[in-house]
């Protein structure tokens, strides 16, 4: 008999540097998924990797030893040891699985709760997974995908009235502190998925000068072109740092700082 799987850690359990190490990129994600199904008991598997979770779901027959095979996956793909993720990770099993899974795609398990970039993250996770199912595996896509309950939430109750995100949250309150933002200098660190998100929320807002900061120079002007901004070399930093008058970054303590400057002439 088949029993649900999941583990993982989120915002809720683990700091933002482990969940960084734990993130699984598309590729990372699909070598996991390959290797996961390959083990003797694992039928199928799925990840949800996001910039405040990192998650297994898998349809396994002995629970124990599926969850030993998925920490060490894990552990490998992050090069740590298993220890550093005693206290972060959590383990639920059936019904509180699959629980679980729906509060996530409804966006109830979120950082801010009913954000809606979720819901698409879980399409993509399932639709890897079905890429990855072996050759003569059986698979779930017979079964409507967990977005399908997240878009259910979302119709039929009042969750996403806001269209709420962790990146508009940010540029709302950037907009509260200083009125219009369309003659604002913002600098955005980063060029990974929330960057791009924030960057999104920010030209919606009005900002007509973005520019994009990061250590891979050329993901920098991939970020920047797509918002009509310009890119800005690492070790430019220092000098653009003084003339923004937003600046966008992540910090360890939490997981997205928008600042402004108080001596900023604009």
């Amino acid at each position: 008999m088949s029993e649900l799987l999941a583990l993982g850690v989120s915002h809720k359990t683990a700091p933002l540097d482990l969940r960084e190490r734990l993130s699984l990129t598309e590729g990372r994600a699909a070598s996991a998924l390959r290797e996961l199904t390959s083990a003797p008991g694992i039928h199928e598997a799925a990840a949800i990797s996001t910039c405040n979770r990192t998650e297994l779901y898998l349809i396994v027959s002995d629970p124990v030893e599926a969850e030993s095979t998925a920490l060490g996956v894990l552990t490998r793909q992050a090069e740590i040891r298993p220890t550093e993720l005693l206290g972060h990770l959590y383990s639920l099993r059936s019904e509180d699985a699959a629980r679980h899974l729906l509060r996530v795609t409804a966006g109830l398990d979120s950082m801010i709760v009913g954000e809606a970039e979720v819901q698409g993250q879980v399409k993509r996770a399932y639709e890897l997974a079905l890429v990855e199912v072996p050759p003569g595996r059986s698979s779930t896509a017979s079964s409507a995908p967990p977005s399908t309950a997240g878009g259910r939430a979302r119709a039929e109750t009042g969750i996403s009235e806001k269209g709420v995100s962790i990146p508009s949250v940010a540029v709302e309150l950037a907009r509260r502190a200083l009125g219009d933002l369309s003659d604002r200098r913002v600098l955005v660190v980063g060029a990974g998925e929330t960057a791009e998100l924030v960057a999104r929320a920010l030209v919606r807002r009005g900002v007509r000068t973005v520019f994009v900061a990061n250590r891979h120079y050329d993901r920098a002007i991939g970020l920047a072109q797509r918002f009509g901004g310009s890119a800005v070399r690492f070790e430019d930093l220092p000098e653009q740092l003084k003339a923004a008058d937003i600046v966008v970054t992540w910090r360890r303590s939490s997981a997205l700082d928008m600042s402004r400057r108080d001596d900023s002439p604009r």
